[in-house]
């Protein structure tokens, strides 16, 4: 049996997942500060620690930089949303309860490091032709996520029947300018855009 060769104590893959963390660190630094288009990938690979040479071998440009972070941000956000509603269904019957945690898991998500909202919100949009078909993916999954959803509240009686799929489009937009508002305000907490979701929701979506 062959054993992976180590270096200071570190299988080749294990140097390669580092490397990419490394970078990806540097951009939520860089690209939720500077900003995407201010920063360079000589500056990324500053911040890294590492050479372009590393840079180009894990990804291909500055924009494949970005949407990697953009994409473990979101895959993260929806796990939570996804655990939180699932854990809320499982211990209560009241609606309120089930949208309050879902809603109060993405915000959390977020909450945890503006420079996820200002990367994922802000820095993200209008990039390319290409990465806008990219979010237009994402938004549709995020929809399918939360008709899913809707669905499970249907079978457990918490709702009386399926949504509009064209009203999770909508939402989701609202979605983003909530945070973007809440993150960009002194005078706004995330239990106002927690209240604003949660009133969308009941009164537009479900209402």
């Amino acid at each position: 049996m062959t054993h992976p060769r180590l270096y200071r104590g570190l299988s080749a893959e294990d140097r390669r997942r580092d490397r990419r963390e490394r970078f990806l660190a540097a951009a939520v630094a860089l690209f939720g500060t500077d900003g995407y288009a201010a920063t360079s990938v000589s500056a990324v690979c500053r911040e890294a620690g590492l050479s372009s040479r590393q840079f180009y071998e894990e990804f291909s440009d500055r924009e494949d930089l970005l949407r990697a972070v953009y994409d473990v941000t979101e895959d993260g956000a929806m796990r939570a949303v996804e655990a939180a509603v699932r854990d809320a269904m499982e211990s209560t019957d009241r609606l309120e309860v089930v949208l309050d945690a879902g809603i109060g898991a993405f915000i959390d998500h977020f909450a945890a490091d503006t420079r996820l909202t200002r990367i994922c919100f802000v820095e993200v949009v209008g990039v390319s032709r290409t990465f806008e078909d990219h979010r237009a993916r994402r938004r549709r999954g995020w929809a399918d996520l939360l008709g899913g959803v809707a669905t499970g509240g249907v079978q457990r009686g918490l709702l009386d029947a399926e949504t509009d799929p064209l009203l999770w489009v909508g939402f989701i937009g609202a979605v983003n300018s909530v945070i973007v508002a809440q993150a960009e305000s002194d005078d706004l907490s995330a239990a106002d855009a927690l209240r604003v979701l949660r009133t969308l929701l009941q009164s537009g979506v479900f209402g």
